[in-house]
């Protein structure tokens, strides 16, 4: 009997502690991984509206993959558009992205924040040229290989249409729901 509860109890001690350690170095990491997060966003929505200040909508309509809205304002306090931030499924799991869009239902700017698919492949989703294309899109987006004006990124045919799949909802969401802002 001594043989088993011996070690037994120094496996549960090593649990206890590990599991002490661990919960430490969560609430030491929590709060500059909250601040790099903002950080990103405020980065992302300078990028894909420039020069702008931006107010999150708290009340807006959201849709499957919209996950927030911010109402932008150029420096002389006009509407500058909206910054929409999308959660779209990719080939690795869930992709996330922000999409500028003017008042005219043009996109102004995209950026892929997070992402999980496959590292030189779908991950040059990140990349300017893939990115960049989106800029003046207007309307409903597809990728070339399905007939669209979007250039796929070669072996990454899913995450180019997942990147597609997020600028379409930002896009639909300005349609339908930017006037009421």
């Amino acid at each position: 009997m001594n043989q088993i509860s011996t070690p037994a109890i120094r496996l549960c001690v090593i649990c206890v502690v590990c599991a002490f350690l661990l919960g430490i170095c969560s609430e030491v990491t929590k709060e500059p991984i909250a601040a790099q997060t903002i950080k990103t966003q405020q980065e992302a929505m300078a990028a894909v509206l420039p020069d702008c200040t931006y107010e999150d909508i708290k009340d807006a309509k959201l849709s499957d993959n919209v996950t927030a809205v911010a109402k932008a304002t150029d420096n002389s306090g006009n509407a500058a558009g909206f910054v929409v931030s999308c959660e779209v499924s990719s080939f690795g799991g869930p992709l996330d992205m922000m999409v500028g869009v003017d008042p005219n239902g043009t996109i102004t700017g995209l950026r892929v924040l997070s992402h999980s698919d496959t590292p030189g492949l779908g991950a040059r989703s990140t990349e300017p040229e893939f990115y960049g294309q989106f800029n003046g899109m207007s309307g409903t987006l597809a990728v070339d290989k399905d007939g669209g004006q979007v250039k796929a990124i070669t072996s990454a045919t899913i995450t180019s249409r997942a990147v597609t799949s997020g600028a379409n909802a930002a896009l639909q969401w300005v349609s339908e729901n930017g006037g009421a802002y």
